[in-house]
C-alpha cells in the first residue's frame, strides 16, 4: 500500500496542528537535509527596496493569509504583519501581553472538580486598518469560527475542554447519545462494507485519488500499476470514476485500518442535522463581560488553555462575519486572500509572487516607520545574492558553514542565529521491529556527533531527548542514553535471540534486515550516521537497506507504516505536549508504540501548571520514550536571519533576536524598524 495523506486517527481534527508543524519541517528539509528551506523559483518584478519600502525575501506562498485556515508557515509570515494577537511569546517562549491580557483562575465546580476560568481582555480604543473599532466581539468571533463543526483549519480549539464546547460542536445538549449512535454504526468494528466504500468514494480515498488517468500515486506509479502490484487488474479501465471504484475496493479490502470513516460520518451527520436548524447557538463556557473583556471556562486544568484563548489573532467580525452562520464558513474562507486586521500593516495586493503591504495608521503601537513592506518569493539558493545586491533587505537563507562565511566576508551584511524550535531525529517502528532489544541495539549503532559536527559545525548541536531544547521543560542536564557502541549493539541483538551463523546475524533462520528511509540523502546531515550504521551492522552479520526518497514519498511511507526506520524532523514546537507523537491515541504516533504509563504521565503533564513540577514530569516522560527505543534525537539546528545594513538602520532592529522574537516569523517590533 502507498499511503498518501491518510491516517487512522481523527483526520479532521487531531492531526491539524502537527500536520502543519511537520509539513513545515518537511518543506525546510527538502532542500538541504533539514538544514534549509524550499524557496519558490518564481520571481516577481519591481520589488527593489527604497527609503520607504522594505523587501523581505520569502519562500513560496499559498496565498492563504488567514491563520485560521493557513497550512503554511510562510503564509503566516504575511499574516503576522496584518493581524494582532491578544498575547504573544517573549524571547523565552513565554506568553506575554500584546494587544490584550489573559488572567488564569482555578475554581471549584459545584461537584468539587477543578475548573479554570480565563479572563481575556483587550486594550481599549484600538482600531482595525479600515478604521473600525476593535472589541471583544472580534475575539469571541475567532472562538466560534474555530469551534464550528465544519471548521477544517489548523486550530484545535474545538477539542479543548471548554464548558459547552461539545454541545455546540455536535449541536445537541445530549451529544453523548448522538456520538454513541454514530459510533454504533460507523466505528471500525461496526461499519458496513457498503458504508465504508461509500466513504472512500466520496472522499476519493481521503483526497488521494486526483481524478486523472493514468495518474501518479506519489512514487511514480500510475493508478493501474499500483492496483496491479496490489493484485487488482485495472488494465481495461478508461474512466476515472471506474478507477476510483476499484481503488476503493482495494483500500477497503487491504488497508481499511489506515482510514477514518468515523470522522467523516460524524461530520456528515452533524451537517445533516444543522440543515434542519441550529439547536445550540452558544458555547456555555464563553461569556462576554463588556466590550473589552470575556471569560472562557475550561472544565479541567490544561497547560495550554491560556495559549488557546489568547495566543490568537484578533479577527474583525464586521469584515469576516457578515454572512457567518454556524455550519457554513465559506464566506470567511472567501476572504483568505484579502486579509484585514489590526496589526502594523494593511494588505494591498498579492500578485506575481509579490505581496505588498502598507503601514497601518491605526496600529495601536504607533504607525510603522516604514511605509511599505514587500514580500518577494525567491529561491533559497538566491537569497544571499539578492541580499548582497540590495534587492532584498531581510531574508532567511539556509544556515550553512559556507553561507555564514560569506556573510562574515561582506561588511554590508549582518545576521542573527537562533535555535530552531524543532529537531532532527531517526524514528524506529515498534510495529515492524517489535523486539525492544533489537531497537536498542540499533540505537547503539548511531554515531551522531561526527555527522552533525561535519555538516553543521557550530550551526547545530547534538541533543539527547526527543524535544526541542528551546522549550523551558527540556531537561538541560540530560545525559546520553545510547552511546555509539558496537559491542553494546551486539549484546542487545544477542538478547533478542540473534546469533551469528555463517557470517550472518540470524534468528529462526532469518537474517536481521532493516529498511530505513531518508529524504535526499546526498545533502542530508544524517546520511553519515546511516552509512556507518550500515557498515557496522554488516560487520555484525545484519543488513541495513538505505532508501533515498523524495521528501513527500518519505512522508507518505512513514505515515503508511512501510519503513522500519526513517529520518525526519519536527519543527516549530511551542509547548511540551507530546501526546500527538507518543500518546497511544496520537495521530502522529508513527512508531506505533503504545504504553499506558506514558499516556498517564502525559495526562498529568497537561494539567500541571507549575513549571518546575511539570519539568520533572517531562524529564521522566522523555526517559520513558528513550527507553522504548523508538526515537533517536539527532540535532537541533540554527535558523538564520540576515539583514542588509546598507538599506536597514540596524540599530532599530529588535535588541533580542531569539527563537520566538524575530522579524520574519513573529514580526517582533517591526513597526520600529527604519530604513537608512
Amino acid at each position: 500500500m502507498f499511503f498518501v495523506g491518510r491516517k487512522k486517527e481523527d483526520i479532521s481534527n487531531m492531526r491539524k496542528r502537527l500536520a502543519l508543524l511537520l509539513a513545515t519541517a518537511m518543506v525546510v528539509c527538502s532542500m538541504t537535509g533539514c538544514g534549509g528551506s524550499s524557496g519558490g523559483a518564481e520571481n516577481g518584478g519591481g520589488s527593489g527596496s527604497s527609503i520607504d519600502t522594505m523587501v523581505l525575501g520569502v519562500n513560496k506562498l499559498n496565498g492563504v493569509f488567514n491563520q485560521m485556515f493557513s497550512t503554511s508557515a510562510f503564509d503566516d509570515q504575511i499574516s503576522d504583519k496584518i493581524f494582532s494577537n491578544v498575547c504573544q511569546l517573549d524571547k523565552d517562549g513565554k506568553l506575554v501581553d500584546n494587544a490584550g491580557h489573559v488572567e488564569t483562575e482555578e475554581i471549584k465546580a459545584e461537584d468539587g472538580h477543578e475548573q479554570v476560568k480565563y479572563t481575556v481582555s483587550i486594550k481599549k480604543d484600538m482600531k482595525f486598518s479600515d478604521g473600525e473599532p476593535v472589541t471583544i466581539d472580534d475575539v469571541i468571533f475567532y472562538y466560534y469560527v474555530c469551534a464550528d463543526p465544519t471548521y477544517d483549519g489548523n486550530s484545535t480549539l474545538s477539542q479543548a475542554d471548554i464548558v459547552g464546547m461539545k454541545e455546540y460542536y455536535y449541536d445537541t445538549k445530549d451529544y453523548k447519545k448522538l456520538v454513541k449512535e454514530i459510533e454504533d454504526k460507523y466505528s471500525p468494528e461496526n461499519i458496513s462494507e457498503e458504508d465504508f466504500i461509500k466513504y472512500l468514494i466520496d472522499t476519493k480515498c481521503a483526497d488521494w485519488f486526483d481524478d486523472t488517468l493514468p495518474g501518479d500515486v506519489g512514487d511514480g506509479r500510475s493508478w493501474a500499476e499500483y492496483l496491479k502490484d496490489e493484485g487488482y487488474d485495472a488494465s481495461s479501465i478508461k474512466k476515472p470514476e471506474e478507477m476510483l471504484e476499484l481503488l476503493a475496493k482495494c483500500e477497503y479490502e487491504k488497508y481499511a485500518e489506515n482510514y477514518d470513516p468515523l470522522s467523516y460520518y460524524k461530520q456528515k451527520v452533524i451537517k445533516k442535522n444543522l440543515g434542519k436548524g441550529t439547536k445550540v447557538e452558544k458555547i456555555a463556557g464563553i461569556e462576554k463581560v463588556d466590550d473589552y473583556t470575556c471569560t472562557v471556562l475550561f472544565d479541567s486544568v490544561s497547560i495550554k488553555g491560556d495559549r488557546e484563548v489568547s495566543w490568537i489573532p484578533i479577527t474583525p467580525v464586521h469584515y469576516y462575519g457578515k454572512d457567518f452562520k454556524k455550519g457554513d464558513l465559506s464566506s470567511i474562507k472567501a476572504l483568505n486572500g484579502k486579509p484585514l486586521g489590526s496589526g502594523p500593516f494593511t494588505f494591498k495586493k498579492y500578485d506575481n509572487n509579490l505581496v505588498s503591504l502598507d503601514a497601518n495608521p491605526y496600529y495601536f503601537e504607533g504607525e510603522p516607520k516604514i511605509a511599505h513592506l514587500k514580500f518577494q518569493v525567491v529561491n533559497d539558493e538566491d537569497k544571499l545574492d539578492l541580499l548582497a545586491a540590495g534587492d532584498v533587505d531581510i531574508t532567511d537563507p539556509s544556515a550553512s558553514l559556507e553561507i555564514v562565511e560569506q556573510i562574515k566576508d561582506d561588511d554590508n551584511l549582518t545576521d542573527s542565529l537562533v535555535d530552531n524550535p524543532g529537531y532532527g531525529y531517526i524514528g524506529l517502528s515498534a510495529e515492524r521491529i517489535p523486539d525492544k532489544n533489537v531497537r536498542k541495539g540499533l540505537m547503539h549503532l548511531m554515531n551522531r556527533a561526527p555527522a552533525v559536527q561535519s555538516y553543521y559545525g557550530e550551526l547545530a548541536e547534538v541533543i539527547e531527548r526527543p524535544m526541542t531544547p528551546t522549550l523551558a521543560e527540556y531537561p538541560k542536564d540530560a545525559k546520553e542514553y545510547y552511546g555509539y557502541d558496537k559491542e553494546k549493539a551486539k549484546e542487545y541483538f544477542e538478547k533478542a535471540g540473534y546469533k551469528k551463523v555463517d557470517g550472518k546475524l540470524v534468528k529462526d533462520g532469518k537474517q536481521l534486515k532493516i529498511t530505513v528511509g531518508i529524504g535526499e540523502a546526498s545533502s542530508h546531515p544524517s546520511t553519515p550516521i546511516l552509512t556507518q550504521m550500515a557498515n557496522d551492522l554488516k560487520s555484525l552479520g545484519g543488513e541495513l537497506a538505505v532508501n533515498d526518497l523524495e521528501p513527500n514519498v518519505l512522508f507518505n511511507k512513514v505515515q503508511g507504516g512501510e519503513l522500519d526506520m526513517w529520518v525526519q524532523a519536527w519543527g516549530n514546537s511551542t509547548d511540551c505536549d507530546l501526546t500527538q507523537i507518543y500518546g497511544s491515541k496520537g495521530g502522529s504516533n508513527y512508531s506505533k508504540y503504545y504504553d499506558s504509563k506514558i499516556d498517564d504521565i502525559q495526562a498529568e503533564i497537561l494539567k500541571t501548571l507549575d513549571l518546575k513540577e511539570r519539568s520533572k514530569l517531562v524529564a521522566k516522560e522523555l526517559d520513558m520514550i528513550m527507553d522504548a527505543a523508538i526515537c533517536m534525537p539527532v540535532y537541533q539546528r540554527k535558523n538564520l536571519e540576515v539583514y542588509n545594513a546598507m538599506n536597514i538602520n540596524i540599530d532599530t532592529l529588535p535588541k533580542n533576536i531569539t527563537t520566538y522574537t524575530n522579524i520574519l516569523q513573529y514580526s517582533t517590533d517591526i513597526e520600529k524598524v527604519e530604513m537608512n
